[in-house]
């Protein structure tokens, strides 16, 4: 979860090191060498119709198109995303980014505004971009425009928690607890206070890591 800092120099400073800010850096000044690349939002006025078809053929471009997880594999998702998105639109709860070379996406990104925070829902970008990290360097601009706003004091990452490259921005956390009940006695019951038991067994004879090497520690 991203909880914004006095400014977003701060934050990136605190959740980046210095190789990676270095990095990055390197990245950005790399991309403004193609030519006519900017940041662009969509503004309250905006065409959120365009916005989504441009998504949505953008997503499907990439891993998920050739895996069939993407929106337009399946009629029913790419209808609902559309369904929700509007009405999102309408209601002034989506916050809509991305990353182009003159007008084309090279990356894109789709945020739900919720209360005082906000998911971050859906990202795609051009796989042919890909030695510039455009996926990343649009993550970095969403920093800055969280710190920006004073409507969002938290961004839900919404992604593993092991996630490589939500783990190099996102430096907070958030915990969700899952809870169980039994709504009648007899074997419903049995079997929901075997859980406990079930979980220490499983974590008892789980194998054990082997050590790291000397001087290492492991990941």
């Amino acid at each position: 979860v991203l909880r914004p800092a006095a400014d977003a120099d701060a934050y990136l400073e605190d959740a980046l090191s210095p190789k990676r800010r270095k990095e990055f850096g390197r990245l950005e000044r790399r991309i403004t060498e193609a030519g006519d690349v900017r940041f662009d939002a969509l503004r309250a006025d905006g065409d959120v119709g365009a916005w989504l078809a441009e998504f949505v053929a953008l997503e499907a471009k990439g891993w998920k198109g050739r895996e069939g997880t993407a929106f337009r594999a399946r009629e029913a998702d790419a209808r609902w995303l559309g369904e929700v998105a509007r009405e999102a639109f309408a209601r002034g709860r989506i916050d809509a980014l991305a990353l182009r070379h003159g007008d084309a996406a090279i990356a894109m990104k789709l945020n739900f505004l919720a209360a005082d925070g906000a998911f971050a829902f859906k990202i795609a970008f051009d796989e042919a971009w890909g030695r510039y990290s455009p996926g990343v360097l649009l993550e970095l601009e969403n920093v800055r425009r969280v710190h920006a706003r004073r409507d969002v004091r938290w961004m839900d990452s919404c992604a593993d928690p092991h996630h490589p490259m939500a783990n190099r921005l996102w430096s907070g956390r958030r915990v969700y607890e899952d809870f169980f009940f039994a709504l009648r006695g007899g074997v419903p019951a049995l079997v929901l206070s075997a859980m406990p038991l079930g979980r220490w067994l499983r974590g008892a004879f789980r194998p054990r890591p082997s050590s790291a090497p000397s001087g290492e520690r492991p990941s």
